[in-house]
């Protein structure tokens, strides 16, 4: 008895010794190469991050960034920094209901952002943010 015992007791330990480093930690949402990840992060500098800054305080970044509001999304302020947040994050899973791409287009406009009276983003803008969620969907898959 004492050997079955002895031996479940090691597995146990052994399992809590496996999982020690996950427990604890959100799920990442990044699953990809060193190389892809360089290239999304370049891009997201240059076609996705001028979107989130534009409206300076009003703006993506400006409002999350302040602590002033209730969210989940927090930016820093740094395009690099940023990216690599909101990756990891999942807030550029394509069909979330927290994602960029979904808030920014939801119909319901107590959940769409901007808020309020601030104004929309354009169908052009909300193409370049489909376009590298897509991008970026085909890769992690």
């Amino acid at each position: 008895m004492s050997g079955t015992r002895g031996m479940v007791l090691g597995l146990g330990l052994v399992c809590a010794l496996c999982l020690r480093p996950v427990m604890g930690q959100a799920p990442s949402f990044d699953h990809l190469s060193d190389a892809d990840r360089q290239v999304f992060q370049q891009r997201f500098e240059k076609e996705v991050w001028p979107l989130l800054q534009r409206g300076g305080k009003d703006g993506c970044v400006g409002c999350h960034s302040q602590g002033k509001i209730v969210s989940s999304l927090r930016f820093r302020g740094d395009a690099g920094k940023d990216f690599a947040m909101l990756l990891k994050e999942g807030f550029f899973l394509p069909d979330d209901a927290g994602s960029l791409l979904s808030r920014v287009t939801d119909p319901d406009p107590k959940r769409r952002m901007p808020p309020g009276k601030l104004p929309a983003w354009s169908e052009a803008d909300i193409k370049v943010l489909r376009t590298f969620v897509a991008d970026l969907d085909r890769k992690q898959k």
